[in-house]
Parts: structure tokens; C-alpha cells; sequence
């Protein structure tokens, strides 16, 4: 697959995770993983399960002053992220289920870890891409740089302003981008 246009969700977690190479497990990690989960509320809902060992949902909308349904609604996700788990009882007074929720702030290294592979995929197609083609893009507007193959088949002409494609000296890019995929590498290398 030949990545050419990276969305900003993309650039977001390559940004992200660059940032994340070099930072050892810590609460601020633990944060930046909740807040990109969840949310800015969601790291208000992990705050108070780091601080109790075990709550409920309702002792939670209590304390964060958050709607219930938008705290169960975080919880779910920090759950289907494995971050929080539930322990699940009935009220013998009203037969409805009590959830109490706990989270394992370590898991968040285990998911960061996933999320740097899936960004060394991107950067790795990225690599490849760049350092395997010649790439030209018009002189008149901010386009994608497109692959000689294409390049030939337009007459080296811009498909929308009919202007005349340059060749790109991507060298600065495709040394960027091995510089990323070796930090990426030596990370998922190294002992959490």
C-alpha cells in the first residue's frame, strides 16, 4: 500500500508517539494516553480511580461533577482500551448490579507500545515510498508530490492548473523519516 496523503490523525500520532519515545513510564504518560482515549473528562474519571482503589460509576459522576451516562461512557472506553476493569455485584436491596471499577495505570505502556508499531508501519510505507520513487509535484499550488510513473502519464503537466510538474528532492524527508523508524525500533527494543 503506498501511503501519499497522511490524514491529521496520522501526523497526530506520529507526533504523539515521537514524543512518547523517550519518555519512560510516568503519570504524564499515563495521562497523554487517557486524554487521547477519552478525552480531558477522561483523565478527570481515571484521576479519581487512581485515587481510590475501587468505585463506582456513581461515586465517580459525584466527584468529577460529570453527567452519569458520560462517565459510564468513558468508562467503556478506557475499558475496551484495557485500561479499567469491573467487578460486577447485585444490591441485595434493590436487585439491580453495582459495578466497581479500578484502573492499572501500567497498562498504558502496553498500549502505547501498539500504537508505536502501528506508527512505525506508516513511517516504514512512508520510507519506502519516498525512497523508492522520484517524485514531482506542480510549481504553482501545494499539492502531493506524485511518482514519475504518474508524472509521465500527465506529460510531466499539472492535472488541475496544467502547470509543469518538478522533480522533488526529497533526501532531507526520507532521512527524517529513517531517523524516526531507527528511534521507533530501539524503543520497541527496549525494556519497558
Amino acid at each position: 500500500m503506498i501511503v501519499q496523503n497522511w490524514s491529521a490523525i496520522q501526523f497526530q500520532y506520529v507526533k504523539v508517539t515521537i514524543s512518547m519515545v523517550h519518555s519512560s513510564f510516568n503519570h504524564d504518560l499515563f495521562r497523554l494516553v487517557v486524554e487521547e482515549i477519552a478525552g480531558k473528562e477522561g483523565v478527570d474519571v481515571s484521576t479519581v480511580l487512581v485515587n481510590a482503589e475501587e468505585t463506582t460509576d456513581e461515586e465517580i459522576a459525584t466527584k468529577t461533577d460529570l453527567k452519569l451516562n458520560a462517565v459510564r461512557r468513558i468508562l467503556y472506553k478506557l475499558h475496551d482500551n484495557h485500561l479499567a476493569s469491573y467487578r460486577r455485584i447485585r444490591d441485595t436491596n434493590t436487585g439491580w448490579f453495582l459495578y466497581y471499577w479500578r484502573i492499572d495505570p501500567k497498562k498504558a505502556q502496553s498500549l502505547v507500545n501498539k500504537k508505536k508499531m502501528m506508527v512505525l508501519n506508516l513511517l516504514e510505507q512512508r520510507l519506502e515510498h519516498e525512497s523508492n520513487n522520484d517524485l514531482y509535484t506542480c510549481v504553482n499550488r501545494d499539492s502531493s508530490p506524485v511518482p514519475f510513473e504518474e508524472a509521465m502519464n500527465l506529460s510531466f503537466r499539472c492535472p488541475v492548473c496544467n502547470s509543469q510538474l518538478e522533480y522533488v528532492n526529497n533526501e532531507k524527508a526520507v532521512s527524517f523519516l529513517r531517523k524516526r523508524v531507527e528511534e521507533l525500533r530501539a524503543d520497541l527494543k527496549a525494556p519497558s
